[in-house]
């Protein structure tokens, strides 16, 4: 039976203020967490295992009115280079590392469809980049719930090649075509609000969407494939408190998943957009300018959160750099602290104020992988770390068995994992 959407409700599910309802107050109260291998080598078992935590951080999600339409929930990878040489392409994929993947959601519009395709195309192309072709994402759309299957928009795969990019310019670039398209998608008469990149990287690739936990491996085909093999996987379970479920707002985002809220929201926004007039990088260089605006005022608080760290870690900062600074402990002169550590707080107090609020954030841009709390530590996690290597951190513990004696040590704080 289909469902009727309301008259303020797009083909995306994003419903426009209205009496007591403003999306203004988009927030979480989530699952969230990652699984990670210290030796970086990719494994199928971490992603089973990403998603077994997510089945047992269900109870954080929430469910529909049909008992089948889920909050959303999703996994952030490392591109599974061994599965998408393993698949039917009508290209040839250049060396790992040389290449990009963009998880695309695209309207259920046949012809808005391929104009969104085409403009993703003329874009890379524009920018100097080159297009190796589209994949297909295999979906089972029957296990859906009605509200779900109200809003599914098509999941497509755009592959691109490098061009003229140099490969330390790569994720740079692939953000400015990003922010170029989603500038003009927002311009056309249709509606394109189902139109969304989960992500677009040389690094990362996102499988989410308005799903159950126990529904993500079944509606995306490929996670269950014994080569689609990762060092990590970025995990969230959403569970929406006072908003409304969207395929664009499940998460993982492109860096993190967040647990939490961000209550200095308004705040945050109105000095990024002041800052937009003054922003400068050597290494956006013209660029710069494609990119604004840079923080989607439509999304979730954690979506706007992502859109900040987004710009700081293509800005040439590290991302846990980018987090200290978004994110800062408590550093007052009671506080036991480095001099050095201090300092460091001090002066990027100067240069962003803090994203303040209850808050659990797992963050990964395919190098690093770690996690860290709101300096009020209002929203816990905690992490074990086994005798065979292996990184569990999820809100909650006992998110996975493991055997006592596997057990290195357990901890309660955040973490920072990389494979440089």
């Amino acid at each position: 039976m289909a469902v009727d959407r309301l008259p303020y409700q797009n083909s995306a599910g994003f419903v426009k203020a209205h009496g007591l309802y403003d999306p203004r107050y988009e927030h979480d109260s989530c699952g969230v967490g990652f699984v990670a291998r210290l030796d970086g080598i990719p494994r199928h078992s971490v992603v089973v295992d990403a998603i077994q935590v997510l089945e047992n951080l269900e109870h954080r999600g929430a469910v529909g009115g049909d008992k089948s339409t889920g909050d959303g929930c999703g996994v952030l990878v490392q591109i599974p280079d061994a599965f998408f040489r393993s698949v039917e392409l009508d290209f040839v994929l250049p060396d790992p590392g040389q290449y990009g993947v963009g998880m695309i959601f695209l309207p259920s519009d046949k012809k808005l469809a391929h104009r969104c395709q085409a403009l993703l195309e003329n874009l890379v192309e524009a920018e100097g980049g080159e297009v190796l072709g589209w994949r297909e994402v295999p979906t089972r759309s029957g296990i859906l719930g009605e509200l779900a299957r109200s809003t599914e928009p098509r999941v497509a795969q755009l592959f691109v090649g490098p061009g003229e990019w140099s490969l330390e310019a790569f994720e740079r670039k692939l953000y400015v075509v990003r922010k170029l398209a989603e500038r003009e998608v927002r311009t056309w008469a249709e509606d394109t609000s189902q139109f969304y990149v989960a992500s677009f990287s040389s690094r990362t690739v996102n499988y989410k969407g308005m799903l159950t936990a126990r529904q993500l491996p079944t509606y995306f085909q490929d996670l269950k494939d014994p080569l689609f093999e990762s060092p990590f996987a970025l995990l969230h379970e959403r569970y929406s408190t006072n908003t409304l479920p969207t395929w664009s707002l499940a998460q993982p985002f492109r860096f993190v998943a967040h647990n939490g809220e961000i209550n200095t929201l308004r705040g945050n926004i109105n000095r990024m957009r002041a800052r937009e007039a003054t922003l400068a990088s050597e290494l956006f260089g013209e660029d710069i300018e494609k990119i604004k605006p840079i923080l989607d005022e439509s999304g979730s608080d954690s979506a706007i959160f992502d859109n900040a760290l987004e710009l700081l870690v293509m800005a040439g900062r590290s991302l846990p750099h980018a987090m200290m600074m978004m994110v800062p402990e408590a550093y007052g002169p009671k506080v036991s602290m480095s001099a050095d550590k201090r300092a460091f707080y001090e002066y990027h107090a100067a240069l962003m104020e803090p994203w303040d609020g209850p808050a659990t954030l797992a963050f990964t841009d395919g190098r690093y992988v770690g996690a860290t709390l709101d300096r009020n530590g209002l929203r816990p996690a905690r992490y074990t770390i086994t005798k065979d290597g292996c990184v569990v951190l999820a809100s909650e513990t006992g998110v996975l068995d493991i055997a006592p004696e596997n057990i290195l040590g357990a901890c309660g704080q955040g973490a920072c994992f990389s494979w440089i």
